[in-house]
């Protein structure tokens, strides 16, 4: 009577067990949501959601530019990417242009902000690094992208001291690193400003 209480008693945990397995096995099998795959043993980076903000800006190709292989029906011509020019995005280029480009600028773009004379007398930089008028011919005749690059790389002769591979023989900062792709926009649009464009 012992030997078959013992080999019932076994016998239930053994079921218990295997109740148990096939539980967590099915409650493996249900959609949760997270992945694609129904059991997500290996959570992939890629589903999660934190991996889109990991991810570095998007870099578009230049406006009007064409992959040398066509691929596919349809337009091949990439699209301007930078924002609408309306009353918002002005008068973001606006308060931005304020805030990081008065100081040497000056408000009305001419070159003459108060950090203008401090720059032009410094012993340490030759005079050409003084701050530009944008309101001059070479620069209102610049391209809306050249003047995205300009101020995204440190003006004029910053961004050719990057396109040349050496660290920038600028003063003026480099604010592809502090504004945003948008930002950057709607001071061109600022600057467009004026210039009376």
């Amino acid at each position: 009577m012992n030997t078959s209480t013992s080999r019932l008693h076994r016998l239930r945990l053994g079921a218990a067990v295997a109740a148990l397995l096939l539980t967590v096995a099915a409650a493996g099998c249900l959609p949760l949501g997270r992945g694609a795959y129904p059991i997500d043993i290996f959570a992939e980076m890629h589903y999660t959601q934190m991996y889109k903000s990991q991810e570095p800006p998007r870099l578009y190709p230049a406006p009007g530019a064409v992959p040398f292989m066509a691929v596919g029906e349809g337009t091949l011509v990439v699209p301007d990417v930078s924002p609408a020019v309306n009353t918002a995005t002005a008068e973001k280029g606006r308060t931005l242009y304020a805030v990081n480009c008065v100081a040497c600028h000056g408000m009305t773009g001419k070159g003459d902000g108060p950090m203008a004379g401090h720059l032009e007398r410094s012993e340490s930089q030759p005079a050409a690094l003084a701050p530009v008028d944008l309101t001059s011919e070479a620069t209102a005749n610049s391209t809306d992208d050249q003047l995205f690059l300009f101020i995204g790389g440190g003006g004029r002769i910053g961004y050719a001291f990057r396109l040349a591979g050496q660290p920038s023989g600028s003063s003026m900062p480099e604010f592809d690193r502090l504004m945003t792709e948008e930002d950057r926009w709607s001071v061109v649009r600022y600057v467009r400003d004026l210039q009376g464009q």
